[in-house]
């Protein structure tokens, strides 16, 4: 990263009163990649940038240092009888200047941001209350072969996929692997198999136990995944 970034970085904290470590709990990232933004060791990513820029209330150039661009003012020009230019000829040339001048992206990934948090509180709000009404409907309708319902043993299940989902949004949000609730899929995923394979005369208790063991393996993976990509 440039130092005079780096430095302007470091500046704009202090001046906003924060320290690393409250600078990263903002942002959602480490006090060790806030430090070595300020030290020029490493840049913040697109959507660091844009977090930043929302943190210190100013634009993404004023944020980088670069001046506001001021509209240049031209002068009437004086031109003598007969020597008039046509308007129409220099239409063409002004036309695909416009889109140049914007910031590409900025304001795309602004609102996936916040279409992700409108998301998430959807599915916090009313997910409990569609996961009951699909418990209900699974339990009237699904039958196991012999006329009793499997719907109903079985269906409890969907009660945990709400809280699955919502880990699944923060983990998009904070473009991390470690906030999703593993754990629950595999009680959803082992508790489902057993119950029906009951239902149907199949045994799938005792083969598949072992999923659980999976939970530290993914814990240890995704953690290693999170720390090379936000720690870089």
């Amino acid at each position: 990263m440039n130092i005079e970034i780096a430095n302007r970085l470091a500046e704009l904290r202090k001046k906003h009163g924060l320290n690393q470590e409250e600078l990263a709990e903002k942002l959602g990232v480490s006090r060790q990649a806030v430090s070595k933004w300020e030290c020029g060791e490493s840049s913040p990513d697109t959507d660091n940038l844009i977090a930043l820029a929302k943190v210190y209330n100013m634009s993404l150039d004023e944020l980088l240092g670069n001046p506001v661009k001021q509209e240049e003012v031209i002068e009437p020009e004086i031109v003598e009888p007969g020597n008039e230019v046509r308007e129409d000829d220099d239409d063409d040339d002004d036309d695909d200047d416009d889109d140049d001048d914007e910031p590409a992206g900025l304001e795309v990934r602004l609102s996936r941001r916040h279409k992700i948090r409108v998301a998430l509180g959807v599915v916090n709000g009313a997910g409990f209350f569609i996961s009951l009404i699909a418990y209900l409907l699974v339990g009237f309708l699904w039958k196991d072969p012999s006329g009793g319902s499997v719907g109903w043993a079985a269906g409890w299940t969907l009660l945990l996929v709400p809280a699955i989902i919502s880990s699944i949004l923060v983990c998009v949000d904070k473009r991390r692997w470690a906030p999703f609730a593993y754990p629950l899929l595999v009680v959803v995923a082992y508790c489902g198999m057993g119950i029906i394979g009951n239902a149907y005369g199949v045994n799938l208790w005792h083969p598949y136990w072992f999923l659980f063991l999976t939970i530290p393996v993914y814990y240890i993976c995704a953690g290693s995944i999170d720390h090379a990509i936000h720690h870089r």
